[in-house]
């Protein structure tokens, strides 16, 4: 497969190069700082080039691409108040990165963008939702509620696409959750949530 350097994140004064999904990314060291993606270089003594020139990158398995360069959004944006501009669904996948990679401070303000935004399209309060049941230390139990509540009330359907990344027990909590909002016993949807956030 031919790598790909034709994209926002192949900076030619950059220091690191990975390769994901047969895309390369010259970026800086200075934003991977405290982060396992913070490689020493050379990790191999047989290939002391590794992460330097783009005939030999340091390749990440398992990464997707647009989630990998959701991660790079935000850290090349403003990583400590991550831009209300950016979209919900970027956010979401650049937390999950973050996470993933030890991005300990800019997982945490991601969080809090995420809880001081006003949330009304349904796929958004999903995608958030999810993302606080994954990451519940990040997120306090009363946004949480504030989330369910109103998915649980909203009028709108779920994409096909949400619902196939959902986790089975919060989906059924939120599908319970609208049925009983539907059924108009005012108070009754808080069971739906037990056992979600503990």
């Amino acid at each position: 497969m031919t790598e790909k350097t034709d994209h926002k994140f192949w900076h030619e004064d950059g220091n690191i190069i990975y390769c994901v999904d047969g895309t390369l990314y010259k970026i800086h060291r200075y934003f991977l700082k405290g982060s396992s993606l913070d490689i020493t270089l050379p990790r191999n003594k047989d290939s002391m080039d590794e992460g330097l020139t783009p005939d030999n990158p340091i390749t990440l398995s398992g990464v997707e691409k647009s989630d990998f360069e959701a991660l790079l959004e935000v850290l090349y944006q403003t990583p400590m108040a991550p831009s209300d501009a950016l979209p919900i669904k970027i956010l979401v996948s650049a937390l999950e990165q973050a996470s993933k990679w030890d991005f300990e401070e800019v997982a945490r303000n991601i969080s809090l963008n995420l809880q001081r935004r006003e949330h009304k399209e349904l796929n958004d309060l999903v995608a958030v939702i999810a993302c606080c049941a994954t990451h519940s230390s990040l997120f306090s139990k009363t946004f949480f509620l504030e989330m369910f509540y109103q998915i649980c009330n909203h009028t709108g359907r779920f994409s096909s696409e949400f619902i196939a990344d959902l986790n089975p027990h919060l989906l059924s909590a939120i599908m319970e959750g609208r049925e009983i909002v539907r059924e108009a016993t005012t108070g009754k949807w808080l069971n739906a949530v037990r056992g979600v956030v503990g």
